[in-house]
């Protein structure tokens, strides 16, 4: 990737200069051009700077999908301090509380108004009411030049497999390198119309919002999840890409009726497993090109397919690794795996995080060469596409041999009426783990789940048990919470 990286900011300024007119971020209430989203910024960060915000504050945003919280996160990025993004239905002070270790923020700022009368609400720590701070006044004096895209720009946290989050720092040049970097595959036109659909305090919604500054294209912003709403926006604003995990897809590709969702081109689907049935039959439900991509908290873009390749070879896996990240493989002796040998995915590259907001943690995850361990577990075939097979901490011990959750999954996916499935294991006194599955399923006999799991895997693969759900347990990012999904299992057990 040879081209420079610049902030956000700089991006959005040469669009309004280029493109004023340009319809660039828009919710229910409206959109805003290129030229008003820029003034709007500009008015805001002269009034945080002149309220005392510096390079390297930290204020804590709650990410609503809306226009104004997108201007109140430029707000910050304008000036240099970084926004620690919270789940908007959440207390910003629990969340802050979860991490490990926990996390202090002096500043609260929040999004207000309308599309045309945006209005920052700015809470110190120990303070009463919250300053006013409305966009549209004039005569404020510019904040100074900002332009480090390597500072620390964002806190996020990660969904926290044992219960306590991460808090992961990127940069703005984190998150630009990422969208540089998968301009090419990624199918990107700048008439693009993409939905932001999915949380702005993940880092596959924050992608997103990138994207759109950085590549030019509009982006409709929605806290719309039911995927007969998502339809509608669809038709309505003539979205054409998204990104989205696979569950998402699949709900939409059940509910479509119409040529509703036939402006859709493309969109990155990742966050779980699919199978070549699934994927086969969201692309045609839905009309457009699906592009596998894989990526996380710790590092936003790992491997990436192209929208141009045939959908087999898209299917296959994640994609190969950026052209801007180094990844290898590592087996469990640490030396490098062969094409086709299993082992840790270990990245590095411009889109790795600066790190955690522990440095222990930060320590044990990236090595002395800056590889970050991912914790998942794949390998690499002989076309350089990278294939996910679990993760580390999810593989099911049994009598000493390692049983791949990924694997159990994708054998109950291929089972016909099984829309979802989740794979754990419990402890056993005999041999150590036992695995045991939840499934979403529409048939009427979880025996022939059971009975066609026996004609693709080994006896010792075959869970224990089956729970069927309604709809499984997710995390934030719309991934299957394993936690929440173990306590399900024990809970049916115990009953």
């Amino acid at each position: 990737m040879s081209a420079a990286i610049h902030t956000l900011c700089w991006y959005l300024h040469n669009l309004a200069l280029e493109k004023p007119c340009l319809p660039l971020f828009g919710d229910r209430e409206g959109w805003l051009t290129a030229e008003q989203a820029e003034g709007f910024v500009e008015t805001g960060a002269g009034l945080l700077y002149a309220s005392g915000l510096r390079p390297g504050t930290l204020a804590v945003l709650p990410a609503g999908r809306t226009v104004n919280t997108v201007l109140a996160l430029l707000c910050l990025q304008r000036i240099g301090a970084a926004a620690v993004l919270t789940d908007p239905r959440e207390e910003p002070e629990r969340a802050l509380a979860a991490c490990e270790p926990p996390l202090s923020v002096p500043v609260r700022l929040e999004a207000g108004g309308d599309v045309r009368r945006p209005v920052l609400l700015l809470t110190r720590a120990g303070d009463g009411a919250p300053l006013r701070l409305p966009l549209v006044s004039s005569g404020c004096t510019p904040a100074p030049p900002y332009d480090d895209p390597g500072a620390p720009a964002f806190y996020i946290f990660t969904s926290g497999s044992s219960g306590r989050k991460k808090a992961v720092i990127l940069s703005q040049g984190n998150l630009v390198s990422n969208l540089l970097d998968s301009a090419p595959l990624g199918g990107y036109r700048e008439d693009d119309i993409a939905l932001g659909a999915l949380p702005l305090d993940h880092v596959f919604g924050l992608a997103l919002l990138t994207g759109a500054v950085v590549l030019r294209h509009r982006l409709y912003l929605t806290a719309a999840s039911a995927p007969e709403d998502l339809l509608q926006i669809i038709a309505r604003e003539k979205i054409t890409r998204m990104n989205g995990v696979p569950s998402l897809y699949l709900a939409m590709a059940k509910r479509v009726w119409t040529d509703e969702a036939r402006t859709l081109r493309v969109g990155y689907i990742g966050g779980a497993s699919w199978t070549a049935e699934q994927f086969r039959h969201i692309e045609s439900a839905l009309g457009m090109t699906l592009v596998p991509v894989y990526g996380m908290s710790e590092c936003i873009g790992i491997s990436c397919a192209s929208s141009r390749d045939p959908q087999e070879a898209r299917m296959a896996g994640v994609g190969p690794f950026y052209p801007a990240n180094q990844g290898k493989i590592l087996r469990e002796d640490g030396a490098r795996a062969l094409p086709g040998e299993e082992g840790e995915v270990c990245v590095r590259g411009p889109m790795r995080m600066l790190g955690y907001h522990d440095p222990e943690q930060t320590a044990q995850a990236i090595d002395g060469d800056g590889f970050l361990h991912t914790g998942d577990l794949g390998h690499v075939d002989g076309r350089g596409i990278l294939h996910l097979t679990g993760r580390k901490k999810d593989i099911i011990i049994r009598n000493g041999v390692n049983l791949s959750p990924r694997r159990i999954e994708e054998a109950l996916l291929a089972q016909p009426g099984v829309r979802a499935a989740a794979v754990v294991g419990l402890p056993d006194s005999e041999c150590g783990e036992r695995p045991w599955a939840a499934v979403v399923y529409a048939g009427s006999s979880l025996s022939r789940v059971m009975d066609g799991l026996s004609s693709r895997l080994p006896r010792n693969e075959v869970p224990e048990g089956v729970l069927r759900l309604d709809a499984l347990p997710m995390t934030g990012s719309g991934k299957p919470d394993k936690q929440a999904v173990k306590e399900l299992i024990r809970q049916w057990r115990k009953a």
